[in-house]
């Protein structure tokens, strides 16, 4: 089932005024890219921000590099005012943050535009991913890196266990990322990854952390989730899987970077699982 773009641009702007106060995994995966950031050699002048959201990795770049122009592309709007709002105030007259309002399925950028692409957390709402890796190698500079941080496909394991019915998107595995990378040439990939879990005080608290950050499988709501009985099996499945008197959801992660230079002679990808 192809994902409902409208509905999704609907939730992420529902959810832009407090997106960042319930982004805790969010946040927390957006440091650890920075940090994996801090060892790869690159001086960026243009950097393009995927999914920006309200400015997250915007800010962080800016305190490794306070120079560097920044395009913050992001398809919910309120994210974009959100983020916009949080910038010091000398960087509204300096302007080198630049916002598009757009679709990461159709970047709206010329060729060889961006030493660094960047982008936490937001792939997996692309339509088309393949087609994403291959527009971004077109308008990432020779010497360029694109790095990413992603959601593998036992995130939320214990929503997709649920049969009554389809609760959260497919995510592709680790092999899958590190085949779109090779066939659209990047070199010298590396992939990492690693598991993230959030704990809550009760099912229900686990079901409006997930509404607050917009997050849905980006389809129209099955009209069996209005049905108290349903709710119900609901949170006794989610209760399931409570450890140490916590109900929890995991998040399996990705990081990965990859480089576009002028000669490739290697399909060798580096895996590091943790």
């Amino acid at each position: 089932m192809l994902m409902n773009k409208l509905k999704k641009i609907k939730d992420f702007n529902a959810a832009a005024k407090t997106y960042e106060k319930n982004a805790k995994m969010q946040c927390m995966i957006a440091e650890d890219l920075i940090d994996r950031l801090r060892y790869i050699k690159i001086d960026p002048h243009r950097v393009l921000d995927i999914g920006s959201a309200t400015g997250i990795l915007g800010r962080k770049l800016k305190k490794i590099y306070p120079k560097v122009k920044i395009f913050e592309l992001d398809y919910a709007i309120e994210m974009q005012r959100e983020s916009k709002k949080k910038l010091p105030l000398k960087s509204l007259f300096i302007k080198n943050n630049l916002y598009v309002n757009g679709d990461m399925d159709y970047l709206p950028f010329e060729k060889n535009s961006f030493d660094l692409i960047i982008s936490s957390s937001s792939i997996q709402w692309s339509s088309n991913v393949q087609k994403l890796f291959k527009d971004i190698y077109s308008i990432l500079k020779d010497d360029g890196v694109f790095m990413f941080s992603t959601y593998l496909n036992e995130t939320l394991k214990e929503l997709q266990s649920f049969k009554k019915i389809k609760l959260t998107q497919d995510f592709f595995n680790i092999q899958e990322y590190a085949k779109f990378l090779l066939s659209e040439n990047f070199y010298d990939p590396v992939l990492i990854r690693d598991e993230y879990k959030m704990q809550y005080s009760n099912s229900i608290s686990v079901l409006k952390d997930l509404k607050a950050l917009g997050v849905s499988k980006g389809t129209e709501t099955h009209k069996g989730l209005k049905g108290k009985k349903f709710l119900k099996e609901l949170l006794v499945h989610l209760d399931g899987y409570k450890l140490d008197g916590k109900n929890q959801l995991t998040y399996e992660v990705l990081f990965a970077h990859a480089w576009k230079i002028k000669k490739i002679n290697t399909d060798v990808v580096n895996f590091i699982k943790k």
